[in-house]
């Protein structure tokens, strides 16, 4: 009886130190993740510090490169801005290879510099259907009250705004640039109409690649890309080369040589760096015309079924419904995509 009695406590004591012996191991189980999780976030912060870095290098590099620009009012060709543009894209090429995919939680920017209130009852609406379909983005609306938060121009650029120099149309261009090279993500201009989810891409440049547009005759603009919807992920190359592009274009030069200046970078991008031009070519085809609806905005109201992308990765752009006892496309946009968010500090972001 003794004996067992020994054999008992000895498997007790046995069980024991093995139910120890669990608990430590869970225990560090529990360190070892602990410092996994640790160091993934060692990763992300130095990650986030070496795009931040890289854009402080860029921005110092245009700043030195930019002072050295003496104003130039008269007797330039577009050969003399090709050879300009020529010389800044192939200081940006090595950033193909540090580009990062276009994130599905990345901001949505879109601008009506004088204010919302300011803005018609159909780009309201537009504005509401991109608010409506952001998926998991955040939307942040540009105005003139809040640009500043986002975003510090140089004063030349300013200075011409003011001025009248550089257009209200063309001031858009460098905001959308300035933008996306600092935070990255999507610009959509207010006048896009959007009636599907804005979901996740797995690129590092985003546009719309059209089979056709009006502009198809213009010398430089064949709606391969669209600058009115873009998008770009961290470190993108083509928001340096604009970026640079742009302020060195307005420090050096006081007039537009061409209305389509962007898109003349764009260009230059599309046949000077192989790797650009093979990104846009692999976005598919959205076959149709995108303007569709702008003609038919004030005719009799019927289904307009008219933008997608081919058999790849189809996209509809305006399937409407009826839904309302409405004569026009416009009373229904209206009816539809009643805007209704009003914040009276005039400071618009939209957060899921």
């Amino acid at each position: 009886m003794i004996e067992k009695n020994k054999f008992n406590i000895k498997k007790f004591h046995k069980y024991s130190n093995h139910t120890k012996k669990n608990k430590n191991n869970h225990i560090y189980k529990i360190l070892y993740l602990i410092t996994l999780f640790l160091i993934a976030i060692l990763i992300f912060i130095n990650n986030d510090n070496n795009n931040n870095k890289l854009q402080k290098e860029i921005e110092n590099e245009i700043i030195k490169d930019i002072d050295k620009i003496i104003p130039i009012q008269y007797n330039y060709t577009l050969d003399n801005v090709k050879k300009d543009f020529e010389n800044i894209v192939n200081k940006y090429k090595y950033l193909i290879k540090k580009e990062k995919n276009i994130k599905e939680n990345c901001p949505i920017w879109t601008m009506w510099y004088q204010g919302i209130e300011a803005a018609p009852p159909i780009v309201r609406s537009c504005i509401q259907s991109i608010i409506e379909n952001r998926a998991k983005h955040p939307v942040i609306i540009i105005t003139k009250y809040n640009i500043d938060k986002y975003i510090k121009l140089p004063y030349y650029i300013m200075e011409k705004f003011n001025k009248n120099i550089i257009t209200l149309t063309h001031f858009s261009d460098i905001v959308r640039i300035a933008l996306l090279f600092k935070y990255g993500g999507y610009w959509i201009d207010p006048t896009y109409l959007i009636t599907t989810p804005i979901t996740k891409v797995v690129r590092t440049f985003d546009t719309l690649h059209l089979d056709y547009c009006f502009t198809n005759s213009h010398p430089f603009v064949k709606c391969i890309w669209t600058v009115n919807y873009m998008a770009v992920g961290k470190n993108s190359f083509i928001a340096a080369f604009a970026y640079h592009a742009l302020f060195f274009y307005w420090k050096k030069y006081n007039y537009i040589i061409d209305y389509y200046l962007i898109d003349y970078i764009i260009h230059i991008a599309y046949y000077n760096v192989q790797e650009f031009k093979n990104n846009i070519d692999r976005i598919p085809y959205l076959v149709c015309d995108i303007f569709l609806l702008l003609y038919k905005l004030n005719s009799e109201y019927n289904k307009v079924n008219v933008c997608h992308y081919n058999k790849l990765n189809r996209r509809e752009f305006f399937p409407i419904v009826h839904q309302y006892n409405i004569t026009s496309h416009y009373d229904y946009i209206i009816e539809r995509y009643r805007f209704d968010f009003q914040n009276k500090n005039k400071d618009y972001i939209l957060n899921i």
